[in-house]
């Protein structure tokens, strides 16, 4: 539920949040090289997670195009609850993120 939470406020540990509160050397995305590892990144668009993000998107159908309906819908979360734990991308907060 705290990565829900994180990832609606733009607080959750992804590279452009950790970047900008210098816990982080840079913005880019480690899964991909993007310039920065953004929500919207990490959420609609880093191809390292393509696989992952396809199943969201089978169930959430047309709401998965929206981030603010997967972040703001009950389906919504329920799917990226789900997706964020396929991922793997926040195991661990503690230490260094878990990549791929």
């Amino acid at each position: 539920m705290s990565a829900l939470v994180q990832l609606r406020t733009g607080h959750a540990p992804l590279n452009k949040h950790l970047h900008r509160i210098n816990c982080a050397e840079s913005a880019a995305c480690d899964a991909c090289n993007a310039p920065a590892e953004s929500v919207r990144h990490f959420v609609m668009d880093c191809p390292a997670y393509a696989e992952e993000r396809w199943s969201m998107r089978l169930r959430l159908r047309r709401e998965s195009q929206s981030l603010s309906r997967i972040l703001y819908t009950e389906s919504g979360l329920n799917e990226l609850a789900k997706y964020v734990a396929r991922t793997g991308r926040f195991r661990s907060t503690h230490s260094a993120p878990i990549r791929r």
